[in-house]
């Protein structure tokens, strides 16, 4: 009893001595000081986000049930449990964030089913869990058909992709589900392990078609991609398209941000060659300018339109598209020409991207 009271006592002369210290050092309100210091020395912090359990019945949007409805709206970590995965050495749970971070929460208002998506006409490595946002709590195919997936803030869908359930051990319960109701087979499972090597860094965006849609910052100094072919997948970098390239300036002239796409063109000009065009498909957040007084060297970016930019200097100052030829021998080629055939058209499944 002594003893306790001793650590008691030497717990409250330690937080006092500390609230006198920071009081000293000014900063900021001596009370707000004091009561933070009192809770962090007496207490653990809460938690800023909360774990909520969802379980479902199935991941096939053909044997959905009404029970499998369930709302993400505003929560942080939502766990996800799988049915029939119980067995020694993982969870049947899985922890799922939204992006950027383990505290940002999932949008207002996203209420659905959860799914396994296999766009038809593509690789088994372009499938992932989904979440589709329904607009009522009806698990009808016809209701599912009505919603729309849950998006990223950069308009791309949330989505945790075949090659990343492969790889962790977090995603054990997802991969033994997946195997067990026939969704993947064990050799895909596997081949995912090995193309998982060195793949993707965070500030790559994955692409299965050459004309999938990609977020891009117009202010971004690069656009780095990685496209996945069934037999490898290549990493790419498209080096400052978005610049002004004049040494006095030697940046975009741009913020803001959309969707985009690679396409082969269709132009005049490039009649029998095989060369690749960006298109600005849609406008996430606004374009802004943000050097004062600029002078429009390069072009405002604007939605359904072609990217242009302007001549290198010491050219003639005129617009022209930015392109792509891949019939040159470029490192970044060899990726696009092995997608050169396969697009949106030809799949169904990215529609929604």
């Amino acid at each position: 009893m002594l003893f306790f009271k001793a650590q008691t006592s030497l717990r409250t002369v330690a937080a006092c001595s500390l609230q006198k210290i920071l009081i000293a050092r000014g900063g900021g309100s001596p009370r707000r000081r004091c009561i933070t210091v009192s809770v962090d020395a007496q207490t653990k912090p809460k938690r800023q986000h909360r774990i909520e359990k969802r379980i479902v019945s199935t991941l096939d949007p053909l044997h959905l049930q009404p029970s499998d409805f369930t709302d993400l709206s505003n929560i942080a970590r939502p766990t996800l449990t799988l049915p029939g995965v119980e067995r020694p050495g993982f969870k049947p749970k899985i922890i799922l964030h939204y992006y950027g971070g383990i505290d940002i929460p999932f949008p207002n208002n996203t209420r659905g089913f959860f799914y396994y998506h296999r766009p038809q006409g593509l690789s088994f490595m372009a499938s992932g869990l989904r979440f589709r946002v329904t607009p009522g709590t009806d698990a009808s195919l016809a209701n599912f058909d009505a919603g729309e997936d849950c998006l990223l803030p950069s308009g791309a869908p949330w989505q945790i992709p075949l090659l990343r359930i492969a790889r962790f051990l977090t995603m054990k319960s997802l991969q033994h589900y997946l195997l067990q109701c026939g969704a993947i087979t064990q050799s895909q499972l596997d081949a995912c392990r090995q193309q998982f090597t060195g793949y993707r860094p965070a500030s790559y965006y994955t692409l299965y078609t050459l004309d999938q849609p990609f977020p891009v910052s117009f202010s971004a100094h690069a656009i780095h991609l990685c496209l996945v072919t069934p037999d490898k997948i290549f990493r790419i970098k498209i080096a400052r398209p978005f610049s002004d390239n004049r040494k006095h300036l030697d940046r975009s002239p741009y913020g803001g941000s959309a969707l985009a796409q690679l396409q082969v063109s269709t132009r005049p000009e490039h009649t029998g060659r095989n060369v690749l065009v960006m298109k600005i498909s849609k406008i996430i957040e606004p374009v802004t300018c943000t050097i004062p007084g600029y002078d429009g060297y390069v072009p405002q970016p604007e939605e359904g339109s072609l990217l242009s930019h302007r001549s290198a200097p010491g050219h003639r100052i005129r617009s022209q598209l930015w392109i792509h030829d891949l019939d040159k021998d470029l490192s970044s080629s060899a990726g696009l020409r092995a997608l050169r055939g396969v697009s949106l058209l030809q799949t169904s499944g990215f529609q929604d991207i």
